[in-house]
């Protein structure tokens, strides 16, 4: 798949306002309320499920402690008080991390039913290095790309691409 725009969040508004009661201002106004609170929610530890099939937001905390940065704390540690009983040697351990260690994020679980809707209707091509350098240069014409017809059931076969209108490679002759 080959990302061909970006759809903006004014346009993604208007386009989420389509056909209901609300209109683009509406939504923008939701999506500004869900940006500015939805942090605040995530920030007491907790997840919104904020769809019915599921779209999950959740708070993500990773640690970065590498073992050779444990290894020269625990030097440290033990230089600081000789008394002390240290493997310095020892593997990384949960509690081993600092607050200066972790790294909180926003992590977003996405409902399977979504990944169902969106394989139906993704379209994907082959692209060979004359069709990239044809679309870099603006000029997509002649790319092989038939859209009027055919099927776009795209097997690989011995190296050759089979089906209908998707195929960029395809170089038949449209009157013969």
């Amino acid at each position: 798949m080959v990302n061909q725009q970006t759809l903006d969040y004014d346009a993604f508004c208007e386009y989420l306002a389509v056909g209901s009661t609300v209109k683009a201002a509406d939504v923008q106004a939701v999506m500004k309320l869900i940006e500015t609170r939805l942090p605040l929610i995530l920030s007491l530890n907790s997840k919104v499920v904020c769809s019915p099939e599921g779209l999950t937001f959740r708070p993500k905390v990773s640690g970065s402690l590498t073992q050779a940065q444990l290894k020269a704390r625990l030097e440290a540690k033990l230089a600081d008080d000789p008394t002390l009983d240290i493997d310095v040697n020892r593997e990384i351990e949960t509690s081993d991390l600092t607050i200066k260690d972790l790294e909180v994020s926003i992590a977003i679980e996405m409902p399977g039913k979504w990944d169902d809707r969106f394989a139906s209707k993704a379209e994907l091509k082959r692209v060979t290095k004359a069709t990239a350098e044809l679309v870099e240069s603006g000029n997509d014409e002649g790319n092989g790309d038939s859209s009027s017809g055919g099927s776009t059931d795209n097997k690989q076969q011995d190296g050759q691409q089979t089906g209908g209108g998707s195929d960029n490679n395809d170089n038949t002759d449209p009157e013969g």
